[in-house]
């Protein structure tokens, strides 16, 4: 429906690859995203890795179905073994969170210094 919000979270992490990571594509694969996918996470609904050509910087891509689903992503990423190997990895450049993020959210996420942006009009197409 047009402009119509549906409660949608979006997270847009920015971040460069620390030097000397030679294995970014393999642990994109193997690690982060197989451990996420195993989580079985419902209200996950996208996890994506994109590196640049020349593998110095990459985008993760995450929605979840509203802010719930999203606080239960951040929690179970800080309470896994993933959370220190993708640290010593990747440097966050940014982090933008795109939807009527609760409180909570707001909360949880406060330390990584987020560009909160609310939904202001559009569409999705199933």
């Amino acid at each position: 429906m047009l402009n119509s919000y549906d409660g949608t979270i979006t997270f847009i992490l920015q971040m460069a690859l620390v030097p000397k990571t030679d294995d970014v594509e393999s642990w994109i694969t193997e690690r982060s995203s197989r451990v996420t996918f195993e989580f079985e996470e419902m209200k996950t609904r996208r996890f994506q890795w994109f590196l640049s050509t020349d593998k110095s910087k990459a985008t993760l891509i995450e929605a979840f179905d509203d802010s719930e689903g999203a606080l239960t992503r951040f929690n179970n990423l800080l309470s896994s073994t993933i959370a220190l190997e993708w640290m010593d990895r990747f440097e966050v450049e940014s982090l933008t969170v795109l939807g009527d993020a609760s409180h909570e959210l707001r909360e949880a996420l406060a330390s990584m210094e987020p560009d909160f942006r609310a939904f202001a009009g559009g569409f999705t197409r199933a």
